[in-house]
């Protein structure tokens, strides 16, 4: 009878271990804030999770980004028509492989009708159709008769993303693509933000092999990280699981030096501000909502939360 009890009691407390590993917060994670990593105009400070235990997303190895899959050619995104017309706030996704694929935040896809950043993250099952995808234009004056097929285009800088998720409004994506075109005295006659963001393959290499080298020979165990540049918070990405962190690093990178080389420098934040921001984002669920309708958003999978975005920025 008593080992029955004893072997009860240990059920509900791995329940109750289950449970709180639904929280993104300090409980389960830890800012290693004298660990970051810089180079250029670019600080990252790592987000780690305390224990192996804590990781709410576990994933089989065939779990691939959307540049892997989309260059796989088994998953494609396509036109959503209604009233014999195209969405342009909306995608459908194909996944026709047995792999699960992340979507994330900020993401942009050349062709079709026009090009497109993804306005939401999410996890595509294996073999999953139909599935609505939330977009965003980022080419005004094309809409074109014979759509181009779909091809990644890497993640959109930082500026771009926030301008995205803190407004939700087209106009103001529009606005801060013609200032971009202004102030890199791009020329673009569709007003493409890739062919500005993407004009010059090289710029990023040395930031690009800079991180990936340190993430390689780091620890595991990695949530996220928090971006700086200057005397500014940049933002914060954090995942539900080291899996999902390393197969989001790249795209989230991407966003980050695009805009410390836009407009960065030399980061030079006192550890006080920086605590600032990720006691608003990280001390408790109650705060991190409060803090993320205005700075960010997370995103859902199976009822729980796998993915946070926070924009900081002055």
């Amino acid at each position: 009878m008593l080992h029955k009890r004893v072997v009860i009691v240990l059920f509900i407390s791995f329940l109750l271990s289950l449970k709180s590993t639904g929280q993104l917060t300090y409980s389960t994670l830890r800012i290693e804030y004298d660990s970051g990593w810089t180079f250029g105009n670019l600080k990252l400070i790592p987000v780690r999770f305390k224990t192996p235990a804590y990781p709410l997303f576990y994933f089989p190895a065939k779990l691939v980004s959307l540049k892997e899959a989309m260059q796989s050619g088994r998953f494609k995104f396509k036109e959503f028509y209604f009233e014999k017309d195209a969405s342009v706030r909306l995608l459908t996704v194909e996944n026709n492989s047995d792999d699960f694929v992340l979507l994330e935040d900020g993401e942009t896809i050349s062709g079709g009708k026009q090009d497109r950043m993804l306005a939401e993250s999410k996890i595509i099952y294996p073999h999953q159709t139909d599935q609505f995808i939330d977009v965003f234009c980022i080419e005004q004056n094309r809409w074109a008769n014979k759509p181009r097929p779909f091809k990644y285009a890497g993640d959109a800088d930082e500026q771009l993303k926030r301008v995205m998720d803190l407004t939700h409004q087209q106009q103001f994506i529009w606005r801060e693509i013609d200032q971009r075109l202004y102030m890199t005295g791009g020329i673009s006659k569709t007003s493409a933000y890739l062919e500005v963001h993407n004009n010059n393959p090289n710029r990023d290499t040395a930031y690009t092999n800079f991180f990936v080298n340190k993430l390689k020979t780091s620890d595991s165990l990695f949530a996220g990280f928090i971006a700086i540049t200057d005397t500014v918070v940049m933002g914060s990405e954090v995942f539900a699981s080291t899996t999902l962190t390393l197969k989001g690093f790249n795209a989230m990178l991407q966003g980050w030096i695009g805009a410390a080389l836009l407009n960065g420098k030399t980061p030079d934040m006192p550890y006080k501000n920086v605590k600032v921001f990720t006691d608003n984002l990280f001390e408790n669920e109650g705060r991190q909502k409060i803090f993320l309708q205005k700075h960010g958003k997370a995103f859902i999978c199976e009822k729980k939360v796998f993915h946070i975005v926070a924009h900081g920025g002055k």
